[in-house]
């Protein structure tokens, strides 16, 4: 009996065409219907993140009032989406600070994250009860690290409120109470939640 040796075709380990075409079909597929949830995401860190940054700044612009024995403002301007603290200097001044001049910028200006703006957004109710419902353009503080009005009474202000959006018309707000404490809250369903 004779034995028939076949040569066979060495073959080397590793994928086809067909099965790497298929394997970046899935991936495809799975990228496709995760990143619209993963912008979504990536819009809500950022606005909650902007809130969180001006309410530090508005904690900071209190903590220089006190510190200082004089008045500190944070000032926001919507139409460049930017804020700035600012402490008074005018000596002999520190309850009667009431013009641009009389403040210095500390910390220079600072933009809002890409995608968030000053504004209401989809919100239909004002924050932290106040009335009527506008957005803060400034935020005064005194010595002592109470909020005041700005016409110089030195009348303690319990209505700042400053509002921030995205693009898709989410919401947050950073309100200042009576005692100088910052709050910060998110619109969702109709109301204003205390994050």
């Amino acid at each position: 009996m004779q034995k028939s040796f076949t040569k066979r075709a060495h073959t080397s380990p590793g994928f086809t065409i067909l099965e790497l075409v298929v394997a970046v079909a899935v991936i495809l597929i799975i990228s496709a219907i995760a990143l619209p949830g993963a912008m979504a995401t990536l819009r809500a860190y950022r606005l909650a993140g902007s809130a969180r940054a001006i309410a530090h700044q508005v904690s900071l612009a209190r903590l220089r009032a006190e510190t200082e024995f004089t008045n500190a403002q944070l000032v926001i301007n919507p139409a460049t989406n930017t804020y700035s603290l600012q402490v008074c200097t005018t000596a002999g001044k520190a309850n009667t600070c009431t013009t641009p001049d009389d403040y210095n910028n500390e910390g220079g200006i600072q933009p809002l994250s890409q995608g968030i703006s000053f504004g209401l957004g989809a919100a239909a109710t004002a924050a932290a009860g106040q009335t009527p419902m506008s957005q803060t353009l400034q935020t005064r503080f005194n010595s002592r690290g109470i909020p005041i009005l700005l016409d110089g009474s030195g009348d303690t202000n319990p209505n700042d409120v400053i509002y921030l959006a995205d693009d898709q018309g989410h919401a947050f707000a950073v309100s200042v109470t009576v005692g100088g404490h910052t709050r910060v809250w998110q619109y969702s369903a109709g109301g204003w939640t205390q994050q």
